[in-house]
């Protein structure tokens, strides 16, 4: 007969438990967005997902229904002011309407990913999607156009029918 014996702390079994939320979670990062349930594409899919490489912002921008071309037109690091303006006010309604929320980030930096959207049903031409990215978790999110007059709306919100842009 052969026994075994194991001095088990509390210490290696959280550390077992977190070493399997890790798997998990690396498991379901890797999945390929196809392999992913239909109700993830859904309107009540969450935006609030790390964002940490170009393919799983790109995937994003396809799961909420635009194409993009996949190199990002833009990639810079901004300032979120310590106080928010009517602008910013006006802009975080907009991110709060879709589950996300820049109150929290007052006052720190993140990196903006600006991507050109080419499926937008106004059918004008440069219109982006921005990607607002704190240390690997998207904080904002907007679409966009190029027009001074233009629009700006959520991430997954389509409009029915294309807009009259001047």
């Amino acid at each position: 007969m052969i026994v075994i014996a194991a001095k088990v702390s509390v210490r290696k079994i959280l550390a077992c438990v977190l070493a399997a939320g890790t798997v998990l979670t690396g498991a379901a990062v890797l999945l390929p967005a196809d392999a992913q349930p239909a109700a993830a594409a859904s309107e009540n899919m969450r935006l609030d997902v790390k964002l940490r490489t170009n393919e799983q912002r790109v995937a994003l921008l396809r799961d909420c229904g635009w194409e993009v071309i996949e190199e990002p037109r833009g990639e810079r690091e901004v300032q979120i002011p310590e106080e928010f303006d009517e602008v910013y006010e006006s802009y975080n309604q907009i991110q709060l309407a879709q589950g996300l929320d820049l109150t929290p980030c007052r006052g720190r930096r993140a990196t903006l990913y600006t991507y050109e959207i080419t499926n937008h049903p106004s059918g004008e031409q440069g219109v982006t999607a921005n990607l607002l990215v704190r240390r690997g978790k998207l904080i904002a999110a907007d679409v966009s156009s190029p027009q001074a007059d233009g629009f700006v709306h959520g991430l997954r919100e389509h409009p029915s029918e294309p807009q009259d842009t001047p």
